[in-house]
């Protein structure tokens, strides 16, 4: 049987969420920071980033989260587009999910709701239990957007 790698991504122009399953196992998750204004470079930053996990673990599909629409901004619009690009060159299919697709409770707020996810994800992953302490303490989100990658891969895996 051929070995089936997602790539999980929750994008971002600051932080975004990377995870990787490869045959239902999860063996790559990570946060990173780009805190550089806008540019091309940047850009090129984050696809090199893509790119090498792509290569690396043998990249099949890519789960990447819808963007709200008020979240939206002209920036991350170019980087999504250029994530599909690569995808597209590489051969690789992307899915999209957004957070109701991942059965968040829509009566609990948006903050509520993440914070649910991220006790599900890791309630699934032991490994996982000192990155959900420290978001659990934190004021400000950062290790959600990790949470998010390895949702939108699991539910990638599931369809």
């Amino acid at each position: 049987m051929a070995t089936e790698t997602i790539l999980g991504i929750s994008p971002g122009t600051r932080i975004m969420g990377f995870a990787v399953i490869k045959d239902g196992e999860l063996v790559e998750w990570r946060v990173k920071t780009f805190k550089e204004k806008w540019s091309k470079e940047k850009q090129g930053a984050i696809l090199s980033i893509i790119t090498r996990l792509i290569d690396h673990f043998d990249v099949k599909r890519i789960a990447l989260k819808k963007i709200d629409p008020l979240s939206n901004t002209h920036q991350l619009e170019i980087l999504i587009r250029a994530i599909e690009m690569l995808a597209q060159k590489k051969r690789i299919s992307i899915k999209r999910y957004s957070l109701s697709d991942l059965d968040i409770d829509k009566r609990s707020g948006k903050r509520d709701g993440r914070a649910k996810l991220t006790e599900r994800i890791a309630e699934r992953h032991p490994e996982l239990k000192q990155e959900y302490l420290k978001e659990r303490n934190n004021r400000k989100e950062y290790y959600t957007k990790m949470f998010e990658a390895i949702a939108m891969a699991e539910r990638c895996r599931e369809t």
